[in-house]
């Protein structure tokens, strides 16, 4: 068990090899190209996509623009104890601090195979006037409190595919990576061609 004072669960791991799925090739090119924006440049925030034993997701605090192959890990389960949640995990480290959220609205929205969450502060703040829901209170990131807050909006709001969580990120759930990552794209061509964010040029990928 590797215990993290800063996780709001432990992590338990099952078997220590990095978890193989061709389709972690797809996140890593999604992390990169998203943080091509300089809205989203450096960031850290979390991807994953479900399998058949649960769910693949990066490392905790792995920068967005440069995902290591070896810094995915599979959540083989989650088991809610007295003191803090424990995640079971088949790779060699900790999984994101935003697990618990993906847990949830994987165990609550069936359909959904993919989920991104990535820190932006242009699109917090335009998020009323684009009619994106949001969490209504402010909770530590991580928390189960945070969790919650999310799955009402969920549950509130389930024909939308993006939503935000208040002062901290933006949520992005598809049918496939590639359907939660373009969700998140279309937000940032329009603010790099907003007139009220001064366009940028975006590094383009060799």
């Amino acid at each position: 068990m590797s215990e993290n004072n800063s996780m709001t669960f432990s992590s338990v791991f099952l078997d220590e090899t990095p978890p193989v799925d061709v389709r972690i090739d797809e996140m890593i090119q999604w992390g990169k190209k998203l943080t091509e924006y300089r809205f989203v440049r450096g960031a850290e925030g979390s991807l994953s996509f479900r399998t058949k034993m649960g769910f693949i997701i990066i490392g905790n605090d792995i920068s967005l623009a440069n995902i290591p192959k070896d810094m995915a890990v599979e959540v083989r389960g989650v088991v809610f104890g007295l003191n803090r949640p424990s995640i079971y995990a088949k790779g060699q480290v900790v999984p994101s601090k935003e697990t618990l959220l993906h847990s949830r609205i994987y165990e609550v929205l069936s359909e959904i195979n993919a989920i991104i969450c990535v820190p932006c502060r242009a699109i917090l703040e335009t998020a009323a006037e684009r009619g994106l829901p949001s969490t209504v209170v402010e909770q530590s990131v991580g928390s189960q409190e945070l969790v919650q807050e999310a799955i009402n909006v969920v549950k509130l709001n389930q024909s939308a595919k993006c939503f935000v969580l208040k002062n901290y990120s933006v949520v992005a759930l598809g049918v496939t990576m590639s359907d939660a990552g373009k969700q998140i794209e279309a937000i940032l061509d329009t603010l790099e061609s907003s007139a009220k964010f001064k366009p940028g040029k975006r590094k383009v990928s060799k």
